[in-house]
């Protein structure tokens, strides 16, 4: 059963959301979930279009397992962290379990930054600094030894990721073949251990990344007949 006193910490903290919200601005939705009740509904929201919600959504299972994480953790703070919403936008975020003095979780307040813009100036900022002569890391990349492999192939995957993680449109799995399309077409794969290692980036099996190889190798051959003038 509720006490008065854990309502009135959950009914202070429903100002400090649009509080936050003001000061980060419209690429920040700041959210508060209470656990009063029998539903982990979302009692106070600002900008919630980022991820769609709004006020009565319930907690969805990632933010369960967040805040499972943070009691079996005893943790104050859980983040910053990765996330991706419902309709493919990239977030960084931090959830803050809300305690009462006998500590039990009564509420927790999540704030999730939009990254698409953040991406996308960083990807500007990248090209401000590229000359044609950087070109020759991707023409022989199996030759460069002034990174170690592992560096190189973290720098490279990073630059892929970050320019398809603002394509919204697509599916994870769309997703995941457009970067191996794009790191084949900067011979990443004359790398050891990179499928490996691409495989792990990408949560799917080395086999995956190799069917993804083949089925890019199979429409480039389409796309080349395509292309041949008959006589």
């Amino acid at each position: 059963m509720s006490s008065k006193e854990d309502e009135a910490i959950i009914k202070a903290l429903k100002p400090v959301t649009k509080g936050i919200a003001a000061l980060l601005g419209k690429n920040c939705e700041v959210v508060l979930h209470s656990f009063m009740g029998s539903r982990h509904s979302i009692i106070a929201i600002e900008n919630g279009e980022i991820t769609n919600r709004k006020i009565g959504s319930s907690l969805t299972n990632s933010g369960l397992e967040i805040l499972n994480e943070a009691i079996q953790n005893n943790k104050e703070i859980v983040g910053p962290y990765k996330g991706i919403s419902l309709t493919g936008i990239p977030l960084r975020s931090v959830t803050i379990p809300i305690r009462n003095r006998k500590g039990k979780l009564i509420a927790s307040l999540c704030l999730n930054m939009n990254l698409t813009m953040a991406i996308s100036l960083d990807k500007f900022l990248k090209s401000l600094t590229q000359f044609a002569e950087d070109k020759t890391l991707s023409k022989d990349i199996s030759k460069n030894t002034s990174h170690s492999t592992i560096g190189l192939m973290k720098k490279i995957f990073d630059e892929v990721a970050y320019d398809t993680s603002i394509k919204n449109n697509l599916s994870i799995s769309q997703k995941n073949k457009l970067i191996v399309k794009k790191l084949r077409k900067r011979q990443f794969f004359q790398i050891k251990n990179s499928v490996e290692f691409i495989a792990t980036k990408l949560n799917v099996s080395q086999f995956t990344i190799y069917n993804y190889i083949r089925e890019i190798k199979k429409s480039e051959g389409k796309e080349g007949n395509n292309g041949k003038k008959h006589h």
